[in-house]
């Protein structure tokens, strides 16, 4: 696995060698630790027990869950137009942010590393004012009480910076030292090791150049018969 990291004027491909047993361990630890439950409440035809993907993971438990089927209103042949649509509420176990990107890691995703680097902090402001907390909060709700097939990473990605704003704002400083330290341990778990050096300048000339080039054979297949031939 490859990353390549920018450190201006020059792009380091580095190789990554990771700890694997090491890595499982602190997913274990920081999953216990930081993880918690959240409530969940929607509509739909779909349950947390159907659900595929990335909610599937370890350490996903659901406790007080309630399904009710839902009437749903007549049309115009006095049938129900809802068949199949239920009510679902229950808590859910969330894993930690941290704790995916150790399984992105483990599954070679070597873009996780950046967010690593970047730490809990995903630049969100300090939320200071009440009405700001209030809004926030709204948000929050809003983003947990989402159908699970509607939480994309974008989603919830969004939801844990909101979170570690709440934190950084006037949560359990402690605690976030303790999570900070984590990511410094997750990281600790990956050696980098630098293979190949690129001059940013010289990037920056092969994007002007294929740009002359694609303009040039617009129209044609000359392009795909270049970058064959190449």
């Amino acid at each position: 696995m490859y990353f390549i990291e920018d450190q201006d004027p020059i792009l380091v491909k580095q190789e990554l060698v990771l700890d694997e047993l090491e890595l499982r361990k602190l997913y274990q630890e920081i999953t216990v630790k930081f993880g918690k439950y959240v409530h969940r409440s929607y509509d739909g035809s779909t349950g947390p027990y159907d659900a595929q993907g990335q909610f599937l993971q370890d350490y996903k438990y659901i406790k007080n869950f309630r399904e009710t089927p839902l009437a749903g209103e007549d049309d115009e042949k006095g049938e129900k137009s809802q068949p199949g649509r239920k009510h679902f509420e229950y808590d859910e176990y969330s894993v930690p942010e941290l704790a995916r990107l150790i399984l992105r890691l483990l599954e070679g995703d070597a873009s996780a590393i950046t967010e690593l680097k970047r730490g809990p902090f995903d630049g969100e402001a300090d939320v200071k004012d009440a009405r700001q907390q209030e809004k926030y909060h709204r948000e929050l709700q809003a983003l947990l009480n989402s159908s699970p097939d509607e939480m994309d990473q974008e989603r919830f990605s969004l939801l844990t910076r909101r979170i570690s704003s709440f934190y950084k704002a006037g949560g359990d400083a402690e605690q976030m030292k303790e999570l900070q330290e984590c990511y410094q341990k997750v990281l600790s778990c990956v050696q980098f090791k630098s293979v190949k050096t690129l001059y940013k300048d010289k990037l920056n000339e092969f994007r002007r150049i294929y740009q002359d080039l694609a303009e040039f054979y617009e129209g044609t297949d000359g392009m795909e018969k270049l970058l064959k031939s190449r």
